[in-house]
């Protein structure tokens, strides 16, 4: 049996690597965005202009579209079909294999354009999740439900071998994957557009795309985002951001090379990201306090660390609400803060029946 070793954080030194997601429609500036990020980030890894780019390529060699814009790319084509023309489809393995050979051929940064193939296309996970199903029932359609759970156990583990192999990658890691839009309306009060659509394990409420791409792939990345025909490029739908990236992340601003190169800086241990996390920390710990010390903490910041703060203005102003709202409580009465009102339970009921009617439709599906 092998000595297990806890190693003192002083002593590791190799730098952490990237798993980034973008995922948007057509014309969002997928391709380009993720071609820029990885040249910054391979130029912080090699430390010199023009370091290698892996490019795994499922869109029919779309990536060529801008090969003299990026001569340093390294194109693979990845075909659903072998030389010979027989069918292999994009399961699994077949990815697994490709982050094998990235590593192998020493790429400081893969780009894996599209991912969704692995989920949706020919002998990806809902194309093998159907094939084992019709097995498990010979064809017949009114054991679908029952035996779809059995489906998914025979196929998941596959799956999730090959999400492990991403997040234990030893090289940087760009995933793009296709979106969908989904149903709106406006209010016409608010001005807020509304989702009709129910909620799905990849889609936020307030998101009006939903990722061809599976819940436990995108909340494994380092950064997630989703990208708007409205900003083409730009970190619009910001579905997960660590505090070192959140002034890195202008919904109004494209990502590029510089975003690449402060990631990948941050990534070998260096640049300010830690010092902004700690900035936003702050900013929370007194936003707990309420709005009136809020104000006062804001006043006292200087222009570049307000703009760091402001990236999670919202998120600050409901905790500056909600603690004064604490502090308005009754404070003889020991159950006031926890009785709802008649309001907040009707609400509650009727959050609880839509939950419902999403999972009976999920299952059912």
């Amino acid at each position: 049996m092998s000595v297990i070793r806890f190693t003192p954080v002083s002593e590791i030194n190799d730098p952490l690597t990237l798993a980034i997601g973008l995922s948007g429609g057509s014309g969002t500036g997928k391709t380009y965005t993720a071609l820029s990020m990885a040249r910054g980030i391979s130029e912080i890894v090699t430390g010199k202009n023009g370091g290698p780019i892996g490019y795994v390529d499922t869109e029919n060699r779309r990536a060529l579209h801008y090969k003299s814009a990026f001569p340093e790319m390294m194109h693979y084509d990845m075909k659903a079909v072998d030389d010979d023309g027989n069918m292999i489809g994009f399961g699994p393995e077949r990815w697994i294999a490709v982050i094998d050979s990235a590593e192998a051929a020493g790429l400081p940064v893969v780009i894996l354009d599209s991912f969704s193939h692995a989920w949706e296309g020919v002998g990806g996970v809902l194309d093998l999740q159907a094939q084992v199903l019709d097995r498990l029932t010979g064809g017949d359609d009114s054991k679908k439900n029952q035996r779809s759970q059995l489906a998914w156990a025979e196929v998941k583990p596959r799956y999730r071998r090959l999400i492990d192999r991403i997040v234990r990658a030893k090289t940087n890691i760009i995933i793009c994957t296709r979106a969908k839009p989904v149903m709106q309306t406006k209010n016409r009060d608010t001005g807020w557009k509304e989702v009709n659509a129910r909620a799905t394990k990849t889609r936020r409420a307030d998101v009006p795309w939903d990722p061809a791409s599976d819940g436990d792939l995108m909340f494994e990345m380092t950064t997630m985002v989703i990208l708007d025909p409205s900003f083409p490029g730009a970190p619009v739908h910001q579905i997960k951001v660590a505090d070192q990236f959140k002034a890195l992340l202008d919904p109004r601003r494209p990502m590029g090379v510089e975003t690449g190169r402060a990631m990948a800086t941050w990534a070998k241990g260096q640049g300010d990201a830690q010092a902004q996390k700690e900035l936003l920390d702050q900013a929370r710990t007194i936003a707990r306090t309420g709005k009136e010390k809020f104000t006062a903490h804001w006043q006292s910041l200087d222009k570049p660390q307000r703009a760091i703060v402001a990236t999670i203005m919202d998120e600050l102003q409901q905790l500056a609400v909600d603690a004064d709202a604490v502090q308005d409580v009754d404070d003889e009465d020991p159950f006031a803060s926890a009785r709802p009102s008649a309001e907040e339970m009707a609400a509650a009921e009727e959050a609880a029946r839509a939950a419902a009617d999403a999972q009976a439709q999920e299952d059912a599906a």
